[in-house]
């Protein structure tokens, strides 16, 4: 008969051995599950490969195409741009000849026109100049007429009138005219006549006409000389010239010629 102590180490024998038997069943067990696990993850490899084989095959194929379609592409755009540099080539010499021929046509039409126009511009400058003449001309004769009428100026008494009266000497290279002169025994007036006066008509009268006519008639070298600017129109600062330069103004208004002699100033 065991003893207890013989009992309780039997007992754990036997149990320490159960635990053992059970331990190795389960390891047989994680054995068997990681073989099945090592051998489908063999499975899922070959078909890894196969469709990766597959893709990669397929790969190739669709690559050899794309090269075949991209060298028909680049062999078409070659032959286009070849036939595009023709036309090109073609249409420049075209558009070339067409630009001499109407470069050609162009220049002589200008040419005619230029001339034309030229023409035209001669005639209508003719014209204008003609119709400013005659105004002038038409001005100064009826200043001219009014003042010969009792040959006064300003309030003076004169002897003479003349018209256009002109003068050369060479020796001073000098010539003048004047349009319309009155003297008497010790005074010259000299009046100036345009169809419309403006400013640099009057400034052009107090000073070079006035110099010019003492240099040319030294025989009047003592005399007074007063002045006087006639017109149909005049500008608004030519009316304010004359006054500070002490010109009279003759005007002619409608068919009558008026005179404004106040301030009038001797040179």
């Amino acid at each position: 008969m065991l003893s207890e102590e013989n009992k309780i180490t039997t007992y754990t024998f036997e149990k320490v051995w159960q635990m053992f038997a059970e331990s190795k069943k389960e390891a047989n067990e994680l054995r068997e599950q990681i073989k099945e696990m090592s051998i489908a993850a063999d499975k899922r490899s070959a078909e890894t490969d196969k469709i990766i084989k597959r893709l990669s095959a397929e790969a190739d194929k669709r690559s050899a195409e794309t090269d075949k379609i991209l060298k028909e592409l680049s062999a078409a755009a070659d032959k286009r741009s070849a036939e595009t540099d023709k036309i090109l080539k073609e249409n420049s010499a075209e558009t070339e000849r067409m630009i001499k021929e109407n470069s050609a046509e162009t220049e002589r039409i200008i040419k005619e026109n230029s001339a034309e126009t030229n023409k035209k511009i001669k005639e209508l400058t003719r014209n204008i100049g003609g119709v400013s003449e005659s105004n002038g001309l038409a001005a100064e004769q009826m200043i001219y007429n009014s003042l010969e009428k009792d040959m006064k100026f300003a309030g003076i008494e004169f002897h003479y009138i003349e018209i256009n009266k002109h003068k050369k000497i060479k020796s001073l290279n000098l010539e003048g005219e004047f349009d319309i002169v009155l003297t008497n025994c010790n005074t010259i007036s000299l009046i100036e006549t345009k169809h419309r006066v403006r400013r640099q008509d009057v400034i052009k009268l107090a000073t070079e006409q006035v110099d010019n006519f003492r240099k040319l008639f030294s025989e009047y070298a003592k005399y007074n000389i007063i002045l006087g600017i006639g017109g149909a129109s005049f500008d608004k600062d030519a009316i304010k010239e004359a006054k500070e330069y002490g010109i009279g103004v003759i005007q002619i208004i409608n068919d009558k010629v008026e005179c404004w002699t106040g301030g009038i100033m001797i040179y």
